[in-house]
This record gives structure tokens, C-alpha cells and sequence, in this order.
């Protein structure tokens, strides 16, 4: 099942590839060759039609003629997964074929007995045949953050957030994340602000609208805008009303507002995605919860 947690770290990679590269070089120690810009391409790897392979994200590096020089290939891992000791090495061989370039694999892992499996090394056959994926645990993103700029540690922090089951324990990177927040420019800070809406609880969410002092009209243009990208991810109509009717529940709490079983039960129950979107826009100002139905 699609979740904030997985897909927000993809959007991260998709929205600058350069990402990868960094984490590379400063967490594993692996260097990429020179390039002059850095490219998320399709995550789609499948070399024939029986077989379908999909990546989290791939990063396409190139020289200033165009010409591919490295791939970067990440994968957020939430747990175990003994398919991926065959599909891994597939998806680099897929793609340094089609590129004609070397092509690395980074796996960003949400915890660290799933990292510490992640670093096993995977023997294809031959001898000296083995691939060595590149792994980064929580622990890992947390060490980095001290040497980053302003960009770059906002960027570790959402990862970090990620990490965290349901958005339990992320008030301190909440305080981070505001001060941080506000030295960035102001898209910048919208999307950044978006994405960490969706990983933080409630309790994280009130310390991060106050770090940033956040005006309500900045509020609620991040909020919706990003709510309506988790459901386009999902990409199924009832996930996407589910998902705005639980945001509708969420918003009333992190406004203080109690909401009686009886309102909570007809929210949930609703199955049209323009009502689900009234509600959602009615939560911000409403006084109770019965007021969104008026």
C-alpha cells in the first residue's frame, strides 16, 4: 500500500536528483563522475514484456554533451524483502544497458535491522560476481545533517521523518525543520512545508506551524495542495476519498475541535470526492464539526 512515508522520499529524488549523489558520496563513501546535470527519468526497468520492473526513482547524471555518465538508482526499503536479491542486480544490468553508463544502486532504509539486512552482500553466480548495495539507515541521515546547508538538511530531515512509523516521535525534527524552514525561499518552503505536513503527528505538526509562523492562507494552500497529490498517487477514487475524509478528521484536531461519533462516522462514510473536498475546505474556519455539514 502506497503511504506518505514511502512516497514523500521518492518525491524528494524525483525533485532533485542531485540527492542521491550527495548521499553517495558523504554516507557510503562512492563517488560518481563528473556531470553538468542530473536528471529523474522513468523508474520503469523492464528489459521484455513478460517481466515488469519497477524502481523507487532513478537518477540520470550527464556530461555537458548530454551523454549519460552514472545512474543512480534508489530504493526506500521499510522492511525485508527476499525478492530484492534478485531484482536488484536485474534493475542495474537493465539500465546500465540501456544507458551505457555504470549504474549504482542506493537503498534508504527506514529503520536499522532493515538496513543491516540491505548490506548483505548478493553473490549472482560467478565468482567475484556480487553486488554490494550502497545503504543509508536512519541512523546515517541523522549524522549527516550537522555538515549540510540549509536545503540539504531540510531534505535529510524529511528522510528522517519518513522513518518514523505514523509520524510518532517527530516533534524535534519539527523544531528543526521550522527554524530551518524559514531560511528558505519561498517555494521552496511551501513544498518542503507540504511534504512535511504529511509525515509529522498532529503534536509535530502544531510545532512546526508555530517555528515557521505559519500565516492560515499559507496553511491551508500547502496542506490541500500536497493531500491532493497523495491521491494521486494512490490512483484509486475511494482511496482518495478515504484519504481527504481522514484529512478532514485531522485537520479537526489539530485545531483543537472535538468531533462527535456521530460526525466522525458520516466523514468517513462519504463516498463523493467533491463533498470529501467542501469539507476539507470548511474544516479550516468551521467552530464545530457539525458546521461543515450546514
Amino acid at each position: 500500500m502506497v503511504t506518505h512515508n514511502h512516497e514523500v522520499p521518492i518525491r524528494l529524488f524525483q525533485d532533485r536528483p542531485e540527492i542521491a549523489a550527495d548521499l553517495l558520496a558523504r554516507a557510503v563513501g562512492t563517488t560518481i563522475p563528473l556531470y553538468t546535470s542530473a536528471v529523474s527519468e522513468s523508474e520503469a526497468l523492464t528489459n521484455c514484456d513478460p517481466l515488469e520492473l519497477n524502481c523507487d526513482n532513478v537518477a540520470v547524471f550527464r556530461n555537458a554533451f548530454g551523454k549519460p555518465v552514472c545512474a543512480v538508482i534508489t530504493e526506500i526499503q521499510r522492511s525485508e524483502d527476499k525478492d530484492k536479491s534478485y531484482t536488484w542486480p536485474m534493475y542495474l544490468t537493465n539500465l546500465r544497458a540501456r544507458l551505457k553508463c555504470q549504474a549504482q544502486l542506493l537503498v534508504i532504509c527506514t529503520d536499522e535491522p532493515t538496513a543491516k539486512w540491505a548490506r548483505q552482500l548478493i553473490k549472482i553466480g560467478p565468482p567475484e560476481f556480487v553486488l554490494r548495495p550502497n545503504v543509508i539507515g536512519p541512523g546515517d541521515l541523522v549524522r549527516l545533517i550537522g555538515g549540510c546547508d540549509t536545503r540539504e538538511a531540510v531534505e535529510l530531515l524529511i528522510l528522517v521523518a519518513a522513518t518514523k512509523e505514523e509520524g510518532a516521535g517527530t516533534e524535534s525534527i519539527a523544531r528543526d525543520l521550522g527554524r530551518r524552514l524559514n531560511e528558505l525561499s519561498e517555494p521552496d518552503r511551501k513544498k518542503y512545508t507540504g511534504w512535511a505536513f504529511q509525515l509529522l503527528s498532529t503534536a509535530a505538526c502544531e510545532i512546526l506551524e508555530n517555528e515557521m509562523s505559519l500565516r492560515y492562507e499559507e496553511y491551508l494552500e500547502t496542506y490541500a495542495g500536497q493531500l491532493e497529490l497523495k491521491g494521486e498517487a494512490r490512483g484509486e477514487a475511494r482511496g482518495e476519498v478515504r484519504g481527504k475524509a481522514k484529512a478532514v478528521l485531522e485537520m479537526f484536531e489539530l485545531r483543537g475541535i472535538e468531533v462527535s461519533d456521530v460526525a466522525r462516522e458520516r466523514i468517513l462514510a462519504c463516498t463523493d470526492p467533491e463533498q470529501a473536498d467542501r469539507w476539507f475546505t470548511s474544516a479550516f474556519s468551521a467552530s464545530t464539526a457539525e458546521e461543515i455539514f450546514d
